[in-house]
Order: C-alpha cells, then structure tokens, then sequence
C-alpha cells in the first residue's frame, strides 16, 4: 500500500516537471534549471500541503499494516485464535439473546464439562464450542506446493472430524438435559465457506451426529430464530400465568359473592326482626299510656 501511494505521487511529479519543461521552452528568456524546478515542485507541495497529507498517509498505511501483521500473529498463535473466538462467540451471543438465557465458560452440574458458552432454551442446554482447528488450514492456504496443500488440507480434515468427535462427546448428551445437538463455532467466514464447498460430506456428517458447524453469520441466523422462540415461550407462559390468575379472581369474585349473599340475608332478617321489634315496643308504649292514664283517673 505505501509503495503505491508513493508510486502515485512520483508519477504527479513526473508529469508537473513534464509540464513545466513544456510550457518554459516556448517562454522567451527564461531558462529553467533542475534545480529551480525542484524548488519550485517543493514551494508548491508546501503551500498545498501535501507533503503533509503524504506523511499522514504514509503513517495511516504503516499502522494498518502493523495491525494486520498482528491480526495474522494471533491466527497463528493456538491460544490467541482460541481466545479471539471464544471474545467473538460471547460478543454474538449478548447482542442477539436475553442475558438470562446465556452462560459464557460455565460448568454444566450434570455432565461437568465447561462449554465456551451454553443457552438454556426450553429444548434443553444448547452448547458451543468455539475452539476450532485452524492450524493445518493456514499452512494449506500458504503453502505453493501442491502436495504440500494436499496434504495440510488431510490433515486439517482429520483435525477438524476429531474434533467434531470430541464435541459430540462432551455436549451432546440429551439424558443430561442437553439438546440432542451442539454449535461448532468457526470464528472465520472464510474457514466456514471452504468446508461448505469442499468438505461438505464432512458437515452433513456433522450435522447427522448432532454438531452443526456455524460460522459468525450462520449462527446469528440461528441464534435469531430461537430468539424468537424463546420470546414465544415467554409469551406463552405470560398468558398461561394470566389466565391462572383470572382464574383466581374469578373464584374470589364466586367466594365474595356467596359471603354478600348470606350477608345480605342477615341485614334482611336483622331488618325485618327490626321491625318486629319496632311494632312489639309501640304495642308496649301503648298499653304503658293507657294503664297511665287509668291510675290518674283513679286517684282523681
């Protein structure tokens, strides 16, 4: 990239000399040396700038290249491939699902082992593994041997159907609680589209034994999809627990309905023995007034 930029920007001053010595000879008495057109190329770049803006450009270029040089640097270090896949896995994973259904490097109680990530789903414990061989699969794209590349690309299908194995060992254990199949995470697109293409035997057979192989695009697909399930589930759940509480009310509703009944049926009886009473107690003053009045008679 910097050889090009340079290569660019010495072709510019080819053709600005170009122009000068072109427009200069038919200028009478005026001769221009090299070194006046040096220095006139070096006044213009300054006023301009851009001798300014070919260093930035030349630092930008130096940084992306190193930056590139350590980006491929830890593709080939095991631990940092592992670490950037696992840092890649949990970064989908939280952007995609509810942090309540995702466990990043947390052991499993009844199978014991310790998955890169697993979700709990209604289905059972999805897990995933994100530590992918990818060592004889770099040599294969580097080496320019034919041979060579034959033979990394062997290797690389025995690393990569051992360690489908081994996923299938470990997390796809459906009598523990698990689902009856576990996520192969590629953390490369690149990776993932050479297995589709040309070892694609190899990923129906994957597939058969319960290991889906994904790379970041495809298991965001599925990470969506059950995204949408597990929103149903809760749905679903939300509506079952309603209903069970309109349930409920409509028997506190029954039960306080019974209770005003009989309630009422004592205000009722209380009310009509009320008047009763009232009755009987008017009898009473009645025949109180009149013995009253019969003593005053008497003693008149």
């Amino acid at each position: 990239m910097i050889e090009a930029l340079l290569a660019i920007v010495l072709l510019l001053t080819i053709f600005a000399v170009f122009l000068l010595i072109r427009f200069s000879s038919k200028l009478e008495r005026i001769s221009v040396d090299q070194e006046t057109v040096r220095g006139a190329i070096a006044t213009c770049w300054k006023e301009l700038g851009i001798d300014q803006d070919i260093g930035a450009i030349k630092q930008r270029a130096e940084d992306i290249q190193k930056a590139t040089q350590n980006l491929e640097n830890l593709f080939k270090i095991t631990r940092g491939r592992a670490e950037y896949g696992e840092f890649q896995l949990e970064h989908i994973l939280k952007d995609i699902l509810p942090s309540k259904y995702i466990h990043i490097r947390q052991r499993l109680p009844k199978i014991g082992k310790i998955p890169d990530a697993h979700i709990t789903s209604p289905r059972g414990i999805i897990c995933i593994d994100s530590k992918f061989p990818l060592e004889n699969y770099r040599k294969m794209i580097e080496t320019k041997d034919d041979n060579k590349s034959k033979f990394y690309a062997q290797k690389f299908r025995e690393d990569v159907r051992g360690h489908i194995e081994k996923i299938k060992t470990d997390y796809v254990k459906p009598e523990e609680g698990t689902t009856n199949f576990a996520f192969g995470f590629i953390p490369s697109e690149a990776v993932y589209q050479y297995l589709t293409e040309c070892e694609m035997p190899l990923v129906a057979d994957a597939a058969k034994e319960g290991v889906l192989l994904v790379s970041p695009a495809t298991l965001a697909v599925n990470l969506n999809l059950l995204a949408v399930s597990l929103q149903a589930m809760e749905i679903s759940e939300k509506t079952e627990q309603i209903q069970k509480n309109l349930g409920k009310f409509s028997i506190s509703i029954r039960e306080l309905e019974e209770a005003w009944n009989i309630l009422y049926g004592h205000i009722k009886n209380t009310y009509t023995k009320a008047g009763d009473v009232d009755q009987k107690q008017a009898r009473l003053r009645d025949t109180f007034q009149q013995i009253t009045q019969i003593e005053e008679q008497s003693k008149s």
